[in-house]
């Protein structure tokens, strides 16, 4: 298999390949201070003075005992006091196991643990762990998945430290401090590429499936793709920072619905939620396609999102961390009514839902603003369900919510916002002129454009409906239906076309013109 050492950029400083120049991939650079010479070098970095002739020739330098301060010396490895280095898991969050070298099962880790050579660790959904070198360099696994540690030693009695690790498939984050001293290597590799760096921040993907790396290096804002048997494309800016001006700090639904403005250039996010700042602990980690982003169900509290685009290509760009809150508990209850756009009949309306028996008390506001700026506010601590307003509305539109209150957590958020209409109430009928073939009814005219629907019937409930009729004027006649009792009503339509609501229902008599019982004398 091909190997294709990954180069960003010349202007990013801090990335080092294999060994450039004449030096070789197994040497280790010292540079020379005040009062050393190659005697007390070899005495302090190597196993045996004896190396000190083979050390002046592969350096060139003229006179072992005076070397001018500051020139940089070459060491191969091979001649230098190793011992080996500490690597330290420091923490971790989720699913995240330990195999051993020497054993064929994978164990549940913890803090501290020591990892040794040949051992391997994997990452689970959601889940992260981070290692700690000997010369504080940090790799941080996220989510899913895996790697091997195949070298970490000390080189010398100057702590040059040599980290070498196979990243399997997944992506890590590495930090190496630039204080960890030039002649450290921090080495990864991967199917298709071998990463060495130092004095950076960097990330590294590795397609389990493809086999293809994706290197990032964030303090140079460049990365590159490297596929099997392939040179690495030509690096490529990183994509920058998303922008948070359009998402909210605080979320009162779950699952997370997290609206984003579009980035350029993005194909997808890669989307985060930690309990801290610096993402130790990690519980949401996914790739979302398009804006609003999405993440899983989470527990009320404080949480850190962390956003970076992704390009077609695979690679990820730079990230945006903004702090966020969750306070969605306890739920807002199901609403039965008024539903959404309903139209109430009379003006005090009665709002019902559903109730839950760990809710001591539910708290509604109503207002004629969807953004309840001087909303009513009612306190319900009945387990009924329903509340009818005190207070008698003018007609027009309305909005209401309703937050639960418990006795463990306290409240909760409000409801959507949830319109409501109270109509114009229909008139009531001003006059009525029973005539013997026909009856006239009339009532106060309302604004211009406006219609009316009368309707009238035998029975109160206007099941045994005898006349139905659309008129535009403020009154109506209809032949006289006999002797008996009768119920009217009349509903207000606007000139928009706004339906009220039937006035109230009024009943009259329509007098016999016969005694009703004189049939029944004449029969007899």
């Amino acid at each position: 298999m091909n190997k294709v050492a990954f180069r960003p950029l010349l202007v990013c400083a801090f990335l080092l390949l294999v060994c450039s120049g004449s030096a070789r991939a197994e040497d280790w650079l010292y540079t020379i201070r005040s009062g050393d010479n190659l005697w007390n070098i070899a005495e302090r970095h190597l196993v045996s003075v004896k190396y000190v002739p083979q050390l002046q020739r592969l350096n060139h330098v003229h006179d072992p005992y005076h070397i001018p301060p500051g020139k940089v010396i070459r060491i191969p490895s091979e001649w230098s006091v190793r011992r080996p280095g500490e690597v330290e898991i420091i923490d971790f969050y989720g699913t995240v196991t330990l195999k051993r070298a020497n054993s064929s099962g994978h164990f549940p880790i913890e803090e501290k643990l020591c990892v040794a050579i040949g051992d391997e660790i994997s990452t689970g959904p959601d889940s992260q762990v981070t290692l700690e070198f000997s010369d504080h360099s940090r790799l941080q696994m996220e989510s899913e998945s895996d790697i091997r540690l195949e070298q970490t030693e000390i080189l010398g009695r100057d702590a040059v430290v040599v980290t070498e690790i196979e990243q399997k498939s997944g992506r890590t984050v590495n930090t190496v401090p630039h204080q960890s001293g030039p002649a450290s290597r921090f080495r990864i590799k991967t199917p298709s590429a071998v990463n060495s760096v130092r004095g950076t921040r960097f990330r590294i993907g590795a397609d389990k499936q493809s086999g293809t790396t994706y290197s990032e290096v964030l303090e140079g804002g460049y990365g590159t793709v490297t596929r099997i048997g392939q040179i690495s494309d030509h690096p490529v800016e990183l994509l920058p920072e998303p922008d948070f001006s359009g998402t909210p700090d605080l979320y009162e639904r779950v699952p997370l619905v997290i609206p984003l403005k579009s980035l350029a250039g993005a194909g997808s996010y890669r989307v985060q939620v930690a309990l801290d700042p610096e993402f130790r602990k990690v519980v949401t980690d996914l790739v979302a396609v398009n804006p609003p982003l999405r993440a899983r169900e989470l527990a009320d509290g404080d949480y850190w999102l962390r956003v970076r685009g992704k390009r077609g290509s695979g690679l990820e760009g730079r990230d945006g961390i903004k702090q966020i809150k969750v306070h969605a508990r306890p739920e807002p209850p199901f609403i039965m009514a008024p539903q959404p756009g309903a139209k109430i009949g009379g003006s005090q309306p009665v709002f019902e839902w559903t109730t839950r028996p760990d809710i001591r008390r539910y708290l509604i506001e109503v207002d004629r603003t969807v953004d309840f700026q001087k909303p009513g506010k009612y306190v319900i601590e009945s387990a009924d369900g329903n509340f009818t307003l005190p207070e008698q509305l003018v007609p027009g539109e309305y909005w209401w919510r309703i937050a639960a209150e418990s006795g463990t957590i306290g409240t909760g958020p409000y409801s959507d916002p949830i319109s409501f209409r109270v109509p114009m109430p229909g008139p009531k009928l001003g006059s009525a002129e029973v005539g013997s073939e026909e009856i006239r009814f009339s009532w106060s005219a309302g604004e211009a454009g406006e219609k009316y629907q009368f309707q009238m019937a035998r029975d109160s409930g206007f099941n045994k409906i005898i006349s139905d009729i659309l008129i535009s004027e403020p009154g109506v006649v209809i032949p006289n239906p006999g002797g008996g009792s009768y119920y009217l009503r009349i509903k207000l339509i606007e000139a928009d076309g706004e339906e009220g609501v039937f006035g109230p229902v009024q009943s009259f008599r329509v007098p016999y013109r016969y005694p009703f019982f004189l049939p029944f004398l004449g029969w007899m």
